[in-house]
């Protein structure tokens, strides 16, 4: 219903989430959870040969696991860094964003952008706290843009808005 409602993909959070909307047809799906086990692995690599899938990776062990399995499939990813924007449950330090996006290349990922969502801001009842987490959130992003910027890895999009804080993020001019 999303995409013939005019989405131009979807995002889920596990692998058979994945795997179920690429059966029924979707073809542009985003697994907004890192995913380290091979075997998981391995089935998102085999699905990326029939849809055009991404990925958030936040550590070295979950990029040389999801490279070895696309390279085994014989297919191909795009990955988003996901960068710790104050929830404190996953994602890099921004500070470490561009040596993950540097080895994401190197192992022949295609490094889409930063993964930068904010859990806990869904949750903040008060606009005034809301604000304030996003803003963090938005000096977090910009400290991994320039991380990466200064390596000359350029970033094409930040994703992870979410509906409780996205009018925040989108004021920001960040997320995109």
């Amino acid at each position: 219903l999303q995409m013939q409602a005019g989405a131009v993909g979807v995002c889920v959070q596990k692998t058979s989430e994945a795997q179920a909307l690429a059966a029924r047809g979707v073809r542009n799906i985003f697994i907004s959870n890192e995913v380290i086990d091979a075997r998981k692995l391995a089935r998102i690599a085999t699905l990326a040969r029939e849809a055009t899938l991404a990925i958030a990776v936040d550590s070295a062990l979950g990029i040389e696991r999801l490279a070895d399995a696309v390279r085994a499939a014989g297919a191909s990813i795009d990955v988003f860094v996901e960068i710790d924007v104050g929830h404190g449950r996953c994602g890099c330090a921004p500070h470490d964003t561009a040596a993950l996006a540097r080895q994401a290349i190197d192992r022949g990922l295609r490094f889409a952008g930063l993964q930068a969502y904010h859990g806990r801001a869904q949750h903040l009842r008060g606009v005034a706290e809301r604000r304030a987490a996003i803003e963090a959130a938005t000096q977090a992003v910009h400290s991994a843009q320039a991380a990466l910027a200064a390596v000359g890895i350029v970033c094409p999009l930040v994703t992870g808005a979410g509906s409780g804080s996205f009018v925040l993020e989108a004021e920001s001019g960040v997320w995109g």
